[in-house]
């Protein structure tokens, strides 16, 4: 405060912020900023500061900048921000909402327009509609008003409540979470239920508790390295086929987003690839399979998004090609070490020139399929990348469903792949900050629940089924 104090002739400070935070090793200019102005809300007077006898009305300031960085931020979120960035105002959150009510409307619709125009932000109208039925003070009138114009919000209106009592009480649910991490670790119901102590209908309900549980994972997803790969998966569903679509990181591994769909036509990708840029916005480069409606769902959203595409799907559909073209099999040697070479040399012109070799000793049809989807697709397959991110999600989704007996519906599924996921992120949480992920303990809560003689129950009955 002193150096913020020293002034020119002119009248000008002689320290600027970031000056004074470079000097004592802040981060940024913003936290000697914030101590100037918990000095100026003690008027100035260091013993009071000192004393931290802060008058609220001080905090005003501090909560408008915090709302207007961050306008987007559900109320609740931007009060549990403030009690952890700014303690000593020890401050309620009814006192914190009447402040926040006092925000200029002009400076947020602003804020809003200058956060959506240059894309730096992503809108759920869903979850901002949630928020306003789940107000205490909301009448029976209005809520069914709402309700009637959005009649997609009538089912998870109970969802809403549940969330609430979630973000308020963490521990609460931590028996839940266990059961959808034992889940997505390929258990089924039958032995969690015997390991609780519980009937199979019990573990079912618990299974349910979270059904908002795949929003909050991608709302806490903090970062990503802008490298996607993207597939599907069929899975029959009630007898009838489905896909699993899938966007996964292609360096880390990690799954982004999913859809479960009932078919795989163009416009069903697009919907697709519509959802992960409402949420992420553009990637910086795109790997798939060769899919004509995959590619024209990428078109669509993704125009100009670079695309490669998977090098392993193109070598496979090669090989395939050359056994049916049913030359001498001592040809096929040679023609396949050359479809290798073709994706295996270390320079792009060392793989031109094994495609070009390949498609002069070739039958016409293989000729043919190297002409239009190899040399023809040259430019997306110059960097040699592969969508193996993608199928190794594909090959634990498999896994997982394949221990279930007749999968009756789409909502089963879509909670299934969400406790697959809920476990792939409690094993690498570095896409995340700190969030509810961090703050719920395995360990102890296995401890808690799991008692040793449930597990040996659960043994011995697994393996008197064996014997019989």
């Amino acid at each position: 405060m002193l150096l913020r104090e020293l002034k020119k002739e002119n009248g000008k400070n002689v320290f600027t912020f970031q000056d004074i935070s470079n000097i004592f090793n802040l981060n940024h200019r913003q936290d000697t900023d914030n101590f100037c102005r918990l000095f100026k809300a003690c008027d100035e007077d260091f013993l009071s500061y000192l004393q931290g006898k802060i008058k609220l009305e001080a905090a005003f300031p501090i909560i408008e900048k915090q709302v207007l960085e961050m306008p987007l931020l559900l109320i609740r979120e931007q009060y549990d921000m403030f009690s952890e960035e700014y303690p000593q105002y020890e401050m309620s959150f009814v006192t914190f909402q009447k402040y926040f009510s006092r925000i200029d409307s002009k400076k947020l619709k602003k804020r809003y327009d200058e956060l959506i125009s240059y894309r730096k932000c992503r809108i759920d109208k869903e979850r901002f509609l949630k928020e306003i039925l789940a107000e205490e003070n909301l009448s029976n009138k209005t809520r069914k008003k709402i309700i009637s114009i959005f009649p997609e919000l009538q089912q998870g209106e109970k969802e809403v409540k549940n969330e609430i009592s979630f973000n308020k009480d963490l521990e609460s649910y931590t028996k839940f979470f266990l059961i959808m991490f034992l889940v997505g670790c390929n258990m089924n119901f039958e032995p969690l239920a015997m390991l609780f102590d519980v009937c199979k209908t019990t573990i079912h309900n618990w299974f349910y508790k979270l059904p908002f549980l795949k929003r909050k994972i991608i709302d806490s997803i903090k970062w990503w390295s802008g490298i996607i790969s993207v597939d599907e998966k069929w899975v029959k569903i009630n007898s009838k086929w489905h896909f699993v679509l899938s966007i996964v990181d292609n360096v880390t591994g990690f799954p982004l987003y999913f859809m479960v769909v009932s078919d795989i036509k163009a416009d069903t990708w697009k919907m697709f690839f519509q959802g992960f840029y409402r949420l992420y916005g553009k990637p910086k480069l795109i790997i798939s399979d060769g899919s004509p409606s995959l590619a024209a769902g990428r078109r669509a959203v993704f125009l100009s998004v670079p695309h490669q595409l998977c090098k392993f799907h193109k070598l496979k559909n090669l090989i395939r090609n050359i056994y049916l073209s049913y030359e001498n099999p001592e040809k096929h040697k040679r023609m396949i070490r050359l479809a290798k070479n073709i994706f295996e040399n270390t320079t792009p012109f060392g793989r031109k020139r094994a495609a070009r070799k390949l498609m002069e000793i070739s039958p016409v049809k293989v000729s043919k399929y190297i002409k239009k989807n190899i040399l023809g697709n040259w430019k997306n397959l110059t960097k040699s990348l592969t969508s193996n991110a993608a199928e190794r999600w594909n090959k634990k989704i498999e896994k997982v469903i394949a221990k279930r007996y007749g999968l009756k519906s789409e909502k089963f599924v879509d909670q299934l792949i969400t406790s697959l996921w809920l476990k792939e992120a409690i094993r690498d949480k570095r896409h995340f900050e700190k969030c509810f992920i961090h703050k719920f303990d395995l360990p102890k809560e296995c401890q808690d629940t799991i008692k040793m003689c449930n597990i040996t129950k659960a043994i011995a009955a697994n393996l008197l089924k064996k014997v019989g």
